[in-house]
């Protein structure tokens, strides 16, 4: 299997390629002067096992037309089989119509994908399960939950204790992850979001965290919101030091002053959207799965 970073993930595909001691393929990139992308494979491709690893983080229009355009071209060149490992799964949002007239992004997503020969797909904490039940193709939804949970058990916590900032069913599973990698508990939250003013609303409940520190993991931080809420409770609960672990680590607008005004002391994310809080690789995460899955 040769590995083909997209621009969004170069950094990425070097780490996959060393952790599964795999070539890397060569390739060009460049944007024209009116803006358009431009792709060129250096070597042969045809009969090759391909993974592209391209996340779909903001810019995320941009970043999905390079994607599309790097498997048009893997499939045009007769590459033997095309696995796609998109960490960050944009429009997972959207998997049904839940207002009259509305689109569903994510059934286009998986039908381009499809159409233009992808194979397989792998993702990380996505948004929404329901997304992948969209693809006729094999998907493989994995989690950074315990990648992120060891980072933090490094910083000699106290008493740690998981905490998801909601009930649905994947916090739940995230939470159970992170807490099983260092031997902690973990709790939850309940909370609430209008879908039509996006407002959130997050009901508190008595949890065993006085004196202890909280990890709060989450799938994605962009408004901030939803953790600074689960902060504020834990901190306004006795918590003694509170931190936030998340795999896809967006902080649009004041997003990072909302978490620190709320308790957190420290906010940290994956390499599946490159920023400076991207501390932890998910690399030996896609590692691990395809060596499983290898004959």
């Amino acid at each position: 299997m040769r590995i083909v970073g997209g621009p969004s993930s170069a950094e990425l595909a070097e780490r996959i390629a060393e952790a599964l001691e795999a070539p890397l393929a060569k390739t060009r990139t460049k944007r024209f002067p009116d803006g358009e992308f431009y792709f060129k494979f250096d070597e042969e491709v045809s009969g090759e096992g391909l993974l592209i690893v391209q996340s779909l983080d903001p810019p995320q229009d941009a970043h999905l037309v390079e994607l599309l355009l790097m498997v048009h071209t893997a499939e045009d060149l007769g590459a033997r089989s095309i696995k796609a490992f998109i960490p960050y799964l944009a429009y997972s949002r959207q998997d049904e119509r839940y207002l009259p007239g509305e689109c569903v992004s994510s059934s286009m997503i998986a039908e381009a994908l499809e159409n233009l020969g992808v194979d397989a797909l792998y993702t990380v904490d996505i948004h929404n399960m329901n997304v992948l039940k969209k693809y006729r193709i094999p998907t493989r939804n994995l989690t950074a939950a315990a990648e992120l949970a060891r980072y933090f058990a490094s910083k000699e916590l106290k008493e740690p204790v998981i905490v998801a900032p909601d009930d649905e069913e994947m916090a739940l599973v995230r939470a159970k992850h992170a807490a099983r990698a260092i031997g902690a508990g973990y709790d939850y939250l309940r909370k609430e979001r209008d879908r039509h003013t996006g407002e959130i609303r997050t009901f508190a409940k008595e949890m065993d965290v006085a004196g202890r520190d909280a990890v709060i993991i989450d799938d994605i931080i962009s408004t901030g919101r939803t953790a600074a809420n689960a902060a504020r409770i834990l901190k306004e609960q006795g918590a003694r030091r509170v931190f936030a672990g998340v795999s896809h680590l967006l902080l649009r607008g004041d997003a990072l002053k909302l978490l620190r005004r709320a308790g957190v002391e420290e906010v940290v994310g994956t390499d599946s959207v490159k920023n400076r809080f991207a501390k932890v690789s998910i690399a030996p995460v896609i590692a691990k799965a395809l060596t499983e899955e290898m004959p």
